[in-house]
């Protein structure tokens, strides 16, 4: 399944599945941080999924714009915003296609959330930065977060934490499932990412599956795709506590990137 099919599948289970007072509150003084640092004021959140993190951009008192390939998501987004009630303009657009369908001139551009890893071969990666590159200002920067491939490739994870969640409807699980694979037409190491979403309703179990390919993206790959699309001053971490990239127990890849 592509990307657009396997995140419009997801819907309405996407903030179900996702603790974001944590995550936000967690976040948040990284992106305060950098973004104070830079002078970022105009930001574009690309991939934005559901919206949350440009909303919370916004009520920081950013002029927020976010983007994401799937129409259902898009929805999903405005839907919180209003319920927010914080000014943030959404639009269908995915990977390498943003400056034509969006346009403007940002202060910054945020990816986060493991999104350039759907990017499958270098071609694409090189047109996402590319674009991105485009609609940064000069001085403007990027920031990227994905999962630290380098390190799952070392230590292969198949199974992700079990997301459990109780609401008015009743229980709902996630099971997150990744096979380590090497694709045969790119020969990039590749992931077979599989979401289960098993719900209980009246009493009765339901279940739904869904699958999309994933790229094992690398420290060192990411770094000299920036420099080939003319960003600088690139800066790695493990996570959002600006702890060193590869420390023991880091999960992530931070990136900050200047254009």
């Amino acid at each position: 399944m592509d990307a657009q099919g396997f995140y419009d599948g997801l819907g309405q289970d996407y903030d179900l599945m996702v603790s974001w007072e944590e995550r936000l509150a967690r976040e948040g003084d990284f992106f305060a941080r950098v973004f104070d640092e830079s002078g970022a004021r105009l930001v574009l959140d690309a991939a934005c999924g559901t919206g949350m993190h440009a909303i919370a951009f916004a009520r920081a008192g950013r002029d927020c714009t976010g983007a994401d390939l799937s129409p259902v998501m898009v929805e999903k987004a405005r839907q919180n915003a209003r319920s927010a009630g914080v000014p943030v303009r959404f639009e269908v657009a995915g990977f390498g296609e943003l400056s034509s369908r969006i346009g403007g001139s940002f202060d910054a551009v945020t990816c986060i959330g493991n999104s350039l890893p759907h990017l499958l071969d270098d071609a694409s990666l090189r047109a996402c930065l590319a674009d991105f590159a485009g609609l940064l200002k000069s001085g403007g920067i990027l920031v990227i977060q994905n999962r630290n491939y380098d390190r799952l490739l070392r230590e292969p994870q198949r199974f992700m934490p079990l997301a459990s969640r109780t609401d008015g409807k009743g229980e709902t699980l996630f099971l997150r499932i990744t096979e380590y694979t090497m694709a045969a037409a790119t020969g990039a190491e590749s992931i077979d990412f599989t979401l289960i979403v098993l719900k209980k309703r009246n009493g009765v179990w339901s279940q739904t599956v869904q699958s999309t390919p994933l790229r094992a993206l690398r420290r060192s790959t990411l770094e000299s795709e920036l420099a080939r699309a003319g960003f600088s001053s690139v800066r790695v971490y493990g996570g959002y506590g600006f702890t060193p990239f590869d420390a023991p127990g880091t999960n992530d890849l931070v990136a900050i990137a200047v254009r």
